[in-house]
């Protein structure tokens, strides 16, 4: 009995293993091509049978150019069969990559049953057990804390888009706790918030002690330069900043300036919101991701929902931008200027 315990506990060792490396080379290659982790993801999940795929039929499921998706396989050159009219896994791949996607895995497409699943519901449950930590919105910073619906649904878009799993994510920020949501799953290489409310630092510490959560903690107050220690380290970048247009623009440069230069599927997910009745500011939000020379992704018109935010119908929109090789911050060294609405 004792050697069926041991066999046991080696194979799911090993199955860990494996799961981790197939992670690490779909994020490596990520960030050598610039195409998203989910693409890659997804490339994988439509070849994981074993069975030779049509190379025409690979590229309109996974909405790839020719070369970008000849490019990826070349570097995945280890895990298929030579160039040919298909695609098509190495046999003694099938079962790795089988494996990887025994979990439950949605592909593009099925982007809103994320909502559906069993960790939805269980992230839901667990901030709102968690947001009694939270302290009373302070007007000055413009805090407006988003619902447990929101919080939750933002780290589960996140995972859905592959943006957890092995990243180092900054939340430039993090008054909704939308950091303790992503730290719970328990798969990103890294979560740090940087934040100018002591209490909610204090709030977020508070939890991820309790959790073990690992969250890092830094008092910011994004109108001074962007700390030495923390440029260029991160994957994916995180804010929902004041809805003034220099807030948006210094909170998205100071997550430009995050960013490591080097991964060029880094992106950054930012929040604006505006009342319908002045729609027009929208395209000075535009007009900053343009300048800044990020490509917007995603657009999700109304994805946050707030309390207490009637002026701009207690929602926001939630754009996602990915870095292009011309990405570059607005803003950089110290900022004197008004970017809260009320000081």
């Amino acid at each position: 009995m004792l050697i069926l315990r041991y066999s046991s506990r080696r194979s799911k060792i090993r199955d860990v293993r494996r799961y981790k490396n197939l992670s690490k080379v779909i994020l490596s290659v990520s960030k050598k091509t610039g195409i998203p982790t989910k693409k890659i993801s997804d490339f994988f999940y439509y070849i994981r049978k074993g069975e030779p795929v049509d190379n025409n039929l690979s590229i309109q499921e996974l909405g790839l150019s020719r070369n970008s998706l000849n490019q990826a396989k070349e570097i995945l050159s280890s895990y298929l069969l030579p160039p040919s009219k298909n695609t098509q896994l190495k046999a003694k791949v099938v079962n790795e990559v089988k494996d990887f996607f025994s979990r439950g895995y949605l592909p593009d497409g099925a982007m809103w049953n994320f909502l559906k699943t069993r960790q939805y519901r269980e992230t839901l449950e667990f901030i709102r057990q968690k947001v009694s930590s939270r302290p009373n919105p302070e007007r000055k910073f413009d805090q407006f804390f988003a619902t447990t619906q929101t919080t939750a649904k933002r780290a589960c878009l996140m995972d859905y888009l592959a943006d957890i799993e092995g990243k180092r994510i900054l939340f430039l920020g993090d008054d909704d706790f939308t950091s303790v949501a992503v730290a719970n799953f328990h798969t990103a290489s890294e979560v740090s918030v940087m934040e100018i409310d002591e209490r909610i630092r204090n709030g977020i510490f508070s939890v991820s002690k309790k959790e073990g959560l690992g969250i890092k903690l830094f008092d910011y107050d994004a109108r001074k330069a962007f700390p030495a220690s923390q440029l260029k380290r991160y994957d994916i970048v995180f804010t929902d900043p004041p809805y003034t247009e220099k807030g948006v623009q210094l909170f998205t440069s100071r997550a430009i300036e995050a960013l490591d230069s080097s991964n060029h599927s880094a992106r950054i997910y930012v929040c604006y919101g505006s009342s319908d009745s002045a729609k027009e500011k929208f395209l000075e939000i535009y007009d900053i991701f343009a300048k800044s020379r990020l490509m917007l992704r995603f657009i999700f018109d109304k994805f946050n929902r707030y309390k207490g935010a009637e002026s701009i119908g207690d929602s926001s929109s939630l754009f996602i931008a990915d870095v292009t090789a011309n990405t570059k911050p607005i803003i950089t060294g110290k900022h004197d200027k008004k970017i809260y609405t009320h000081n």
